[in-house]
């Protein structure tokens, strides 16, 4: 009676094992089968608002030289310096941003002695509300605010 109840578990376990190993089975990478069901995606942007870029560049300076210079700079690294100059400028010159902007620095050692920042001031102007699609050739809506 054990040997036949030790058979009967062994063939359970085998037909279990085969069972699970053969559902367990995975598939990776790409099915072609479903390839032709993948809906086409499009890459739009419906934003209230361009970017213009003045073609005159500005500067600002920080130095030493005067009271609130030197304690601007009074203990800060050459990174912190140029991300106060810059940050400082866009407040100035009342922009969004600088464009393409040029750090030159002066420092004797590791202390900043002046920082300049040159850039493109941008600031956001409003779309027009109708533009032009050259692939469909025709006028399209593009202020989704209304």
């Amino acid at each position: 009676m054990n040997r036949s109840l030790l058979s009967l578990f062994f063939v359970a376990v085998t037909f279990l094992s085969i069972t699970l190993s053969s559902c367990s089975t995975a598939r990776t990478g790409a099915h072609s089968n479903n390839a032709y069901h993948a809906p086409r995606t499009y890459i739009e942007s419906f934003n209230d608002y361009a970017l213009d870029v003045e073609p005159e560049g500005v500067s600002y300076t920080i130095d030493i030289s005067t009271p609130e210079g030197a304690a601007k700079l009074n203990k800060i690294t050459l990174a912190e310096a140029e991300n106060l100059a810059l940050t400082e400028a866009v407040i100035k010159y009342n922009c969004a941003m600088l464009v393409n902007p040029q750090f030159t620095n002066l420092m004797n050692g590791k202390r900043v002695l002046r920082i300049t920042v040159f850039g493109f001031p941008a600031r956001y102007k409003a779309r027009p509300d109708k533009a032009y699609d050259s692939n469909n050739h025709q006028q399209i809506d593009i202020n989704v605010n209304r």
